[in-house]
């Protein structure tokens, strides 16, 4: 039986046929591991993921300070919206007592809220400074020595607000952004749709229409 003979040309096909396999397998690799990169960066900075025109969408940007929080906001053009920000939630009520709100512009922006000691007056207060292509808007708060105190120690905190991952929600509702409950002593939970048992301390953020005076709980 005649031995199959391997020519030069099916031996130049062979050697493109593994170099290409080689060379689709290597990219492969480095494809999923500029993903990965990608994926952590994004993570890290508070990428933004797309939303729809009638839509609102919000993301945690990490933050190395303390009592410092960060978020990346979109809102569309043509919709009012507000930054309400609060640091108590009172006992037996649906939802935070809003201290104050600033308008947000349209188009992304990135939130920070702090809760700093003033050098200026040494008082403790919540600030909300909203950072936009077209500037830099600041707002403060002076928070009671009763609120500053449970800020400035040691305790449980839950957060519910937006996480790494972006999130979105129709226009014309709202969003909350930071929600960070500061449990002390005998602090509750929510219970059923009574709100807190008793006064919950934390900081409180949210994407609201701009329509009207602040919802008082």
């Amino acid at each position: 039986m005649p031995r199959p003979q391997l020519t030069i040309r099916s031996l130049l096909v062979l050697v493109a046929v593994v170099g290409f396999g080689l060379s689709y397998f290597s990219n492969l690799i480095r494809m999923r591991a500029a993903e990965s990169e990608l994926t952590r960066l994004r993570q890290e900075v508070g990428f933004l993921d797309g939303s729809e025109a009638n839509e609102i969408a919000a993301v945690r940007v990490p933050a190395e300070e303390p009592l410092t929080w960060r978020t990346r906001i979109r809102v569309p053009r043509g919709q009012a919206y507000r930054l309400a920000y609060s640091a108590i939630w009172a006992e037996a009520t649906a939802g935070p007592d809003w201290f104050a709100a600033q308008p947000i512009p349209a188009g992304e922006s990135t939130v920070t809220i702090r809760v700093i000691k003033d050098p200026r007056d040494d008082r403790w207060k919540i600030t909300s400074i909203i950072r936009h292509a077209d500037g830099i808007a600041r707002i403060g708060t002076t928070l009671p020595d009763e609120i500053s105190e449970i800020f400035r120690g040691t305790h449980d905190v839950m957060s519910t607000g937006v996480g790494k991952q972006t999130v979105t929600c129709p226009v014309g509702q709202s969003l909350r952004i930071l929600d960070e409950r500061y449990f002390s002593g005998s602090s509750l939970l929510l219970y059923g749709d009574s709100g807190p048992r008793e006064n919950l301390v934390g900081v409180y953020a949210e994407l609201q229409p701009d329509i009207g005076p602040l919802p008082r709980p």
